[in-house]
């Protein structure tokens, strides 16, 4: 049975895939941190951790014994009225629960990022998305999985039938533009959160990046 930590829940993947945590018989125990403890946190293999994110490194306790960390954080990612906290959330923070991860002797780190997030782009922020992923892969974890996407949109009931319309849709886009448009497609976020959470448990492939077109 595996124990999992989840940082940023605010957004349509946090809360879906904290969803997904708790009904799956493989995870004994799903630890959130956050900012604010909402009411619907209540579950009896979910412990809820208010946080201050600045001050990560007082709160290692909570990641010992976990197996998998889900790190969420960018300000694409979560919903925060706070516009001061957009830099923050987008490398410091991130980098941070990397690190003390790292010290807990977490084995597994999950990142999300967006599939701009290139050196070669020059845009501030995506330059620096790029430099968090270089930086948390220096910490060599035993596995560091990166879940790049374009948009997350809201969950679908019906996602075999959601996926082959889309599919279809964008092979044809892919055609028509001669694969300029792979990583612009959007991805729903029960789609995204099952796929993070088979391939970290099923352990069927060797991939460890993987971009729009992979959900």
């Amino acid at each position: 049975m595996r124990k999992a930590l989840l940082v940023g829940i605010s957004g349509r993947l946090g809360s879906a895939l904290l969803d997904a945590l708790l009904a799956d018989i493989k995870y004994k125990g799903v630890t959130v941190l956050t900012r604010y403890e909402g009411k619907r946190l209540k579950n009896i293999h979910l412990k809820v951790v208010r946080v201050d994110f600045s001050n990560i490194e007082a709160y290692l306790d909570s990641f010992e014994g976990v197996d998998d960390v889900f790190c969420l954080l960018g300000s694409d990612f979560i919903n925060t009225n706070n516009i001061s906290d957009t830099e923050l959330f987008d490398y410091e923070y991130p980098l941070s629960i990397a690190r003390v991860a790292k010290q807990a002797g977490v084995q597994n780190f999950i990142l999300l990022n967006s599939h701009k997030a290139e050196s070669e782009n020059n845009h501030p922020k995506w330059s620096k998305r790029a430099a968090l992923e270089l930086e948390v892969k220096k910490l060599q974890f035993e596995n560091l999985y990166i879940f790049r996407v374009n948009q997350i949109i809201k969950s679908i009931a019906n996602k075999n039938k959601f996926l082959s319309v889309r599919n279809l849709f964008w092979k044809f886009i892919q055609a028509v533009s001669f694969g300029k448009f792979t990583n612009v497609m959007p991805t729903p976020a029960n789609v995204l959160a099952q796929k993070m959470i088979a391939t970290i448990t099923l352990s069927t492939e060797d991939k460890r990046e993987f971009s729009p077109k992979d959900y």
